[in-house]
């Protein structure tokens, strides 16, 4: 197996709370912008696969949308959460597999065919080479088929403090709760004065979301 970056963002840990509040409504909104990005109101007899599952939401629009789904993520937090929503929704259906990879495993890779769409959605930046991974994930295009990705823009220095942020958030605990307090302090404290300017009540606004 290819090595890959073991310091990794555990995104799981938050999509585990983001299918704690996952509805029919945010379902249809993802549903619809794939409809919207990729041109096809139905995506039946059309094989998806979805780089970087996460909360696997995207992989259950498609499958909604009838298309054959395999889904797949680096991080297994993420992995569970995607078998979570198949769970949900399609028990014991043979048309959406879901598994542990990484778009930069080549023998795991391999054992594919080629797919008429390939989504990942703000992912590929973070495996730490992301040209490599444009590179491995464009191979598994079919002939005239779709590349769907998205990628963070680079905006010189400001990119460049983010990047230092979040190396600092994974080297290790310090580091992470640093972070984590630092951040918390910042976004409460613009709040708090955003709601003294603005002469509302902070914690009642908080508690009504």
């Amino acid at each position: 197996m290819e090595e890959v970056e073991e310091k990794h963002f555990e995104f799981g840990k938050n999509w585990q709370s983001f299918l704690t509040n996952l509805n029919d409504v945010r379902i249809n909104v993802a549903k619809e912008s794939l409809q919207r990005m990729l041109g096809f109101d139905d995506l039946s007899n059309k094989t998806f696969i979805d780089i970087g599952s996460g909360s696997g939401l995207f992989s259950l629009a498609a499958r909604q949308l009838n298309a054959k789904v395999h889904s797949f993520d680096y991080d297994i937090d993420s992995v569970n959460c995607t078998k979570e929503l198949k769970k949900r929704y399609y028990p014991e259906d043979n048309n959406w597999t879901i598994e542990q990879g990484s778009i930069l495993d080549k023998e795991y890779l391999s054992k594919f065919n080629k797919f008429d769409i390939v989504y990942s959605w703000g992912v590929l930046h973070h495996t730490g080479s992301m040209w490599n991974a444009i590179h491995e994930a464009s191979k598994l295009v079919k002939d005239n088929g779709l590349f769907y990705i998205a990628i963070y823009n680079d905006q010189g220095n400001k990119s460049r403090r983010w990047l230092k942020v979040k190396k600092l958030y994974n080297k290790n605990l310090f580091g992470k709760y640093f972070i984590i307090i630092l951040f918390f302090t910042y976004f409460f404290v613009m709040a708090l004065l955003n709601s003294v300017l603005k002469k509302k009540n902070l914690f009642k606004d908080y508690k009504q979301r």
